[in-house]
């Protein structure tokens, strides 16, 4: 069925050619967007005096309505003290992210791996262990399908301009990232335009189209192609990847159909060590998925059902022993076809501080089916918020339990706890023993920003390794870690903001420095005194990334990169819908590895327009 539909999607596109819900506690919104108005409301008021001809022509022109949204699952609340790690449309765009792993590194004990720029292969480790990051998109979760990774998902692969939403949980064990995709809701067309280009051949454009009809119906289309050639490092590449949805939305029922599919290739990225080169890649990664949505997401009992199947067909160049060896990568000899079936069941009760949802995940693979059962329950509201979670999954044979308090009893105090547990069935070898972690937060606001300092631990962990750059690196047992993160963040002055966050762990230890920081200040301003009609926008960033050694545990020798510091900066100018965007990564040139024998990029800039549309 859900092949059948791909293939609909494919033939329609060749020929046709929800706000965000509140934390539990009052919060400064994120700092990160270029401030736009919303779209200009068509005005349908009627003259009592005679119409000219042009007049009544124009009244005879449909008002643009809003049509309920395609979906109907109810998003978690988030416990994170100040602005919260969640971003709308407009300011996921303003971040000037490119990747969901360049939005973790916002976030404390979040350490980013990549090995160059764009194309490269991206992960992100949670307190020093890989496999602690969770994506959700539209409910799905994605599970790596790329034996290349081993069990671990490749960020590069999650595509980040499709989205409508982003918002990040912060567990004691784990970092949930929850995904929605664009959607319109609007009957009046939209339309938008991306273009970028920059340093190392770096080129990409995007289109979107999106309308909704008077009986709810709805079509969405949209693509980007991507390109990047690196010349002194290697690793460049390209990606041309397309969106499609159709399906219809009434006020208490919602039916779609989505497809999504990427065509990506990755050039030869040769090492400048003793370790393997990154081989090229070439295949398409496809997510699909069939939802029907029943219930008031506004409040009360709602449910949705979801059929969805993701897959990767590879068609990377042969390599035999001996090209194999005068190129320093391993022998590959046959092309890859991996696909999982993934089915969702889930539902939910919610009213004003109340919420309750419980689910089944099947996931259909290789002739087997597994089952991970959950339930989540949530109580919060302006002073506080306890969020209970559990989930039993029956293909890793674990059970895993969180909880959430966080308690905000005056303005300018805020605290916070997490509590995470996992517990193996059993214990075979090679797997987690009994996992503990926990997480304590506190944020005092100093009138306009909040100061916050926090500790996380968690338990002994089996470090998973990170394959994809290097097989040598190998699967490592280790003890107890803890850290200690401190942030100031939210508005500092007038309209300058800040967002600075630093981890220290109480050593260096495999896959996680020992100091690491990232600071941000940045003007965020629409410029009212002088443009009252709010058609101007402004933004402009400095950023600083900072992190200590770092060592990759390796059958051969454990290998280290050394200390790094790159400051980065962003302008957005918008006027109007028309956004100008130019960021610089790297601005000092510097030369640096976050990946042991891999260099980073010199200097990249990026610049150009992304503008939109209502017709």
């Amino acid at each position: 069925m859900i092949r059948l539909a791909r293939l609909g999607f494919v033939a329609g596109a060749f020929f046709i050619t929800m706000p965000r819900q509140g934390s539990a506690q009052v919060v400064v919104p994120p700092a990160s967007e270029v401030p736009i108005p919303p779209k200009p409301k068509t005005d349908t008021t009627s003259k009592t005096d005679t119409l000219s001809k042009t007049d009544t022509v124009a009244a005879k022109v449909k008002a643009d309505t809003i049509k309920a949204a395609f979906g109907r699952g109810v998003g978690p609340r988030t416990s994170d003290i100040g602005p919260q790690y969640s971003w709308n449309r407009a300011e996921l765009f303003a971040t000037g992210a490119l990747t969901v792993a360049d939005l973790l590194e916002r976030v404390p004990w979040a350490t980013s791996f990549r090995s160059g720029w764009l194309a490269s292969p991206k992960f992100v480790a949670v307190n020093g262990e890989f496999g602690r990051v969770k994506i959700f998109y539209d409910g799905i979760e994605l599970d790596n399908v790329d034996p290349r990774s081993g069990s671990l998902l490749d960020l590069n692969t999650v595509q980040l301009w499709t989205l409508e939403s982003v918002s990040i949980e912060r567990f004691a064990n784990e970092i949930r990232v929850n995904l929605r995709s664009w959607r319109v809701d609007r009957t009046d067309p939209y339309t938008r335009t991306d273009i970028l280009t920059g340093d190392e051949n770096t080129n990409a454009y995007r289109g979107f189209y999106g309308k909704r009809f008077d009986n709810g119906a709805g079509l969405q289309l949209a693509g980007q192609q991507y390109s990047t050639r690196s010349v002194r490092l290697g690793g460049g590449g390209d990606a041309l990847s397309f969106m499609i949805r159709t399906g219809i939305a009434r006020k208490n029922w919602s039916f779609d159909a989505f497809e999504m599919r990427t065509n990506a290739s990755r050039v030869l990225q040769p090492t400048f060590g003793n370790g393997l080169s990154l081989p090229p890649f070439q295949g398409n990664y496809d997510l699909g998925y069939l939802r029907a949505g029943f219930g008031n997401v506004d409040g009360g009992p709602w449910l949705q059902l979801i059929a969805s199947t993701m897959q990767l067909s590879e068609r990377s160049a042969h390599h035999d022993a001996a090209s194999a060896a005068s190129l320093h990568i391993l022998p590959d000899t046959v092309d890859t076809l991996t696909h999982r079936n993934q089915f969702l069941i889930t539902g939910g009760y919610f009213r004003g501080p109340l919420k309750f949802s419980a689910s089944d995940r099947i996931r259909a693979f290789e002739g087997n089916t597994y089952h991970t059962t959950g339930a989540r329950f949530e109580i919060g509201n302006a002073i506080g918020l306890v969020s209970l979670f559990g989930e039993k999954n029956f293909q890793t044979k674990t059970t895993v339990g969180d909880a959430v308090v966080q308690l905000t009893p005056l303005p300018f105090f805020s605290v916070s706890a997490s509590f995470g547990k996992s517990v193996p069935d059993s214990s075979p070898i090679g797997a987690s023993p009994a996992y503990l972690a926990g997480r304590f937060e506190a944020g005092v606001r100093l009138f306009r920003p909040w100061l916050i300092a926090g500790f996380v631990t968690r338990d002994t962990a089996v470090l998973k390794p990170l394959a994809v750059f290097d097989t040598a690196y190998t699967v490592r047992s280790v003890g107890r870690r803890n850290g200690y993160y401190a942030a100031l963040r939210g508005p500092l002055y007038k309209d300058i903001n800040v967002d600075v966050q630093g981890t220290m762990w109480d050593s260096a230890g495999f896959y996680q420095p020992r100091y690491q920081a990232r600071s941000e200040i940045n003007l965020v301003t629409s410029w009212l005194s002088r443009f009252p009609s709010g058609n101007l926008g402004l933004k402009v960033a400095l950023v600083h990334d900072y992190r200590s050694s770092v060592v990759f545990p390796a059958s051969t020798g454990d290998r280290s990169t050394s200390a790094s510091g790159v400051v980065s900066a962003l302008v957005e100018i918008r006027i109007l819908r028309g956004v100008a965007t130019y960021q610089v990564r790297n601005m000092f040139g510097d030369q640096y590895q976050i990946v042991p024998d891999f260099y980073m990029p010199r200097a990249i800039s990026l610049y150009g327009l992304r503008w939109e549309f209502w017709n």
